[in-house]
Order: structure tokens, then C-alpha cells, then sequence
């Protein structure tokens, strides 16, 4: 095993996928019912955002947060290091092991690797 990383979600992750998701218009009917498009102004999008980067923190997904590390102590250092800088939740530093589960892929007939957290593998 060589390979570590952080899985979590920080109030980072959150605000920049809220920014990249959350779009700058909405529709309201006109008169006759047809959809017409508004733009939302600074204010509203702003505050859309907020809003969508509390449900992400509220939320259950995780994604990894950084780089693989060689060692589980860089990549616990660095869960020192993110709640130490803000809010985040679930951090949680996981292995990359071959799946036992998983057949062979078919084309090279390596096993198929996944993410698992370091209790499960053994290393805690």
C-alpha cells in the first residue's frame, strides 16, 4: 500500500462547488404562462450560493481533498492542518487497496482498487 488521502467536506469545497452550480437566473411566468427567463441580481446569486453551500455541509457526500500522500502521517497531518482552518466534517483518511470483491478487469487482469478507510484496512 502505498497510497493515502483525505476524504471530507470543508466550508471551501462547499462554497466553491455552490458557486460553480448555483445559476445566475430563474424562470417566472409571464402573463400568458410561458416561462421567462430573470437574471438574479449580485445580492440573490450570492445568497443562493450560501444557501446551497449549507446543504452541501449539511449533506452526507465526502470527496477527497487533496492529493495522495505516500504515508497515512502526511495525510493525518493534514487533517490536523484543514480543522485547524475552518468548518468541515467527515474528514477521514482512506487507503487505496485492491477490491476483493471485484472481478479482474477484464482488458489487463489487475484488480480493481477503491478507497477504504484506514480502520478497515488494517493500518488505524
Amino acid at each position: 500500500m502505498s497510497t493515502f488521502a483525505v476524504f471530507g467536506m470543508t466550508r471551501d469545497f462547499a462554497m466553491f462547488e455552490a458557486r460553480k452550480k448555483t445559476p445566475t437566473h430563474r424562470f417566472e411566468k409571464d402573463k400568458g404562462g410561458h416561462p421567462r427567463r430573470v437574471e438574479l441580481t449580485q445580492d440573490e446569486w450570492e445568497a443562493a450560493v450560501i444557501a446551497r453551500a449549507e446543504s452541501i455541509m449539511e449533506g452526507a457526500r465526502v470527496v477527497q481533498l487533496c492529493r495522495p500522500f505516500d504515508a497515512p502521517q502526511f495525510a493525518k497531518d493534514f487533517v490536523a492542518l484543514v480543522r485547524r482552518r475552518g468548518e468541515c466534517r467527515d474528514l477521514d483518511v482512506r487507503a487505496r487497496v485492491p477490491d476483493k470483491s471485484a472481478p479482474p478487469n477484464k482488458r489487463t487482469g489487475k484488480p480493481v482498487m477503491t478507497w477504504k478507510p484506514l480502520a478497515e484496512v488494517g493500518l488505524a
